[in-house]
């Protein structure tokens, strides 16, 4: 069969060609819908939003449940890691969405009873404060927390081989001293004695107390001095 011609148009080209040039061409100069706002503009937004919200916290009157569910919800912003004690891993908002959403209805507003706040302010403070040493280390902060709520009380009994092999001859010494354990001529017996002493007895060293450093508090509030220029107290 002779092969089907195809029909050119002027300039020597087809009139299928035509045609798809002439629709490419509206699809070029279809203009782009603007949006309403630029990203500029966006901006702008998030810095007015910014400066009335810190103004608000500032100044306005909040009620206390409100202001503990708002600090909850201010750890599962986006800008927030903490690298938590209780895991190796870091945690970032995604955890810590997890609490702030017993607080909220579906609409966005903050919706709780007293006792889901207690529990999702707790929940959260366990992920945040942290005496491990490393990277998840709270500092000073973690251990006025321990004093305030009694957290000494909930210590563990540190009267095991582990744990005692760690201590000094000085250190064994004074702790045998402290039960009326007379200590032993050696070390390890000394421990031993110890080990055999607190199986009955819950042993805690005085360096794990919460009681913070003096010069950790005084550095806190050093660094910690509000300037002229700082948020008035709310009324």
């Amino acid at each position: 069969m002779p092969e089907e011609k195809k029909v050119k148009g002027k300039g020597g080209t087809s009139a299928s060609d035509t045609s798809a040039d002439a629709l490419n061409d509206s699809v070029i100069e279809s203009p782009k819908p603007r949006p309403d706002v630029t990203q500029k503009g966006q901006d702008m937004i998030g810095d007015f939003r910014t400066d009335a919200l810190h103004e608000a916290l500032g100044r306005a009157p909040i009620e206390d449940d409100t202001l503990m569910s708002l600090l909850i919800l201010a750890f599962a912003g986006l800008n927030v890691r903490v690298d938590s004690g209780a895991s190796d891993d870091g945690f970032g908002s995604k955890r810590f969405k997890r609490h702030a959403a017993q607080l909220i209805r579906e609409d966005g507003r903050l919706a709780f009873d007293t006792d889901t706040l207690r529990v999702a302010a707790r929940s959260m403070l366990i992920d945040v404060l942290s005496c491990r040493r490393g990277m998840s280390n709270s500092g000073v902060v973690s251990r006025i927390a321990g004093k305030a709520i009694g957290a000494d009380g909930f210590l563990p009994n540190m009267g095991l081989e582990d744990f005692l092999l760690c201590l000094s001859r000085q250190a064994l010494e004074t702790a045998a001293k402290d039960a009326n354990v007379l200590p032993r001529q050696k070390v390890r017996e000394t421990r031993a004695a110890l080990v055999d002493h607190f199986r009955q007895e819950r042993f805690v060293h005085s360096a794990a107390l919460f009681t913070p450093d003096r010069q950790d508090i005084t550095d806190l509030i050093k660094h910690g001095e509000i300037g002229p220029n700082a948020l008035q107290h709310p009324p």
